[in-house]
């Protein structure tokens, strides 16, 4: 399933708008989860398959041990926690809004022995307290996606960071629904996913 999301991004989604293609490749993605929750042999390709992503945001987003990190939508299978706290040693705390994906999640993290460095909560995005985070990774899928986004400006501490995770244009550039973003954040860098099609992820600064 995985190969073929893959397969879809690259050669299919660059060609359409990928804001119109997300419900298709989100159904992907739930049902890839589904599977690789029952079938544990699987995690590794799953997380395989973010592996060049999350390199590329520890790298823009300078990620170090001592970071305190926050990932809003991390679903029932935390890639990214995983990932960013084996590779960084930071200790990361993932969040979603589905109670069923986190009981899944929680089990997963306790069944891997990664407790120590990740936490899974069921919370609201947009009412989670985020002063104690140093960087703050926003997933493609949140919702309420503006009201978000604009929540995570207001209540950021000073010297966080923000990686936003969003489809761009052809050209690797921002679409006309996220150029809100250029008034409540400050932009410092974004790297193309070359392998997940026009995904981008964006580094935002506090304004």
């Amino acid at each position: 399933m995985l190969k073929i999301i893959q397969f879809f991004l690259q050669k299919i989604g660059i060609k359409f708008d990928a804001h119109k293609l997300k419900k298709i490749i989100d159904l992907g993605f739930i049902i890839t989860e589904k599977i690789v929750v029952k079938l544990d042999k699987i995690l590794p390709f799953y997380l395989d398959f973010y592996k060049t992503m999350i390199e590329n945001e520890i790298k823009i987003a300078g990620i170090t041990k001592k970071d305190k990190i926050l990932h809003i939508g991390c679903g029932s299978i935390p890639a990214t926690p995983i990932l960013v706290a084996e590779k960084t040693g930071a200790c990361v705390t993932g969040i979603d809004k589905n109670l069923v994906s986190i009981k899944k999640a929680q089990e997963l993290i306790y069944n891997l022995k990664l407790s120590s460095k990740i936490k899974v909560e069921h919370a609201e995005a947009s009412r989670y307290p985020l002063d104690k985070f140093d960087l703050i990774i926003a997933s493609q899928g949140i919702k309420p996606y503006n009201e978000t986004l604009r929540y995570i400006a207001e209540s950021m501490s000073s010297n966080a960071r923000v990686i936003l995770r969003t489809s761009s244009s052809n050209s690797g550039e921002l679409v006309e629904k996220d150029l809100f973003l250029k008034d409540i954040f400050k932009f410092s860098k974004k790297v193309l996913q070359e392998k997940n099609g026009l995904l981008i992820s964006v580094l935002l600064l506090k304004k």
